[in-house]
């Protein structure tokens, strides 16, 4: 196959970026930023808002991002009435 039959494929399958960040990636960036903002830390939270994107780049390039989905899973209060099917903790991905 020829890389011009190919070209929508790539196409479709990156997500949109917007000065060579996501969507997700603006939040984390843009978090820090604001918080800094209204409380007069404005070069503090820049400086925070860079490292939490460098982390979290880092964190998703691990596996595929599978790695900071584990880390959700794991750290993130839940409870367990909102789960239909209760998961054991020792099962970590279903494969369908």
């Amino acid at each position: 196959m020829e890389r011009s039959e190919n070209l929508l494929f790539n196409r479709l399958d990156r997500p949109l970026r917007f000065l060579g960040i996501n969507k997700d990636e603006a939040f984390v960036l843009m978090g820090p930023i604001l918080m800094g903002f209204f409380m007069g830390y404005v070069f503090s939270g820049v400086i925070l808002g860079i490292s939490f994107l460098v982390l979290y780049r880092s964190l998703k390039k691990r596996n595929e991002g599978s790695t900071l989905l584990h880390a959700l899973y794991w750290h993130l209060p839940s409870s367990r009435r909102s789960m239909k099917l209760y998961v054991p903790s020792y099962i970590r991905e279903y494969i369908a």
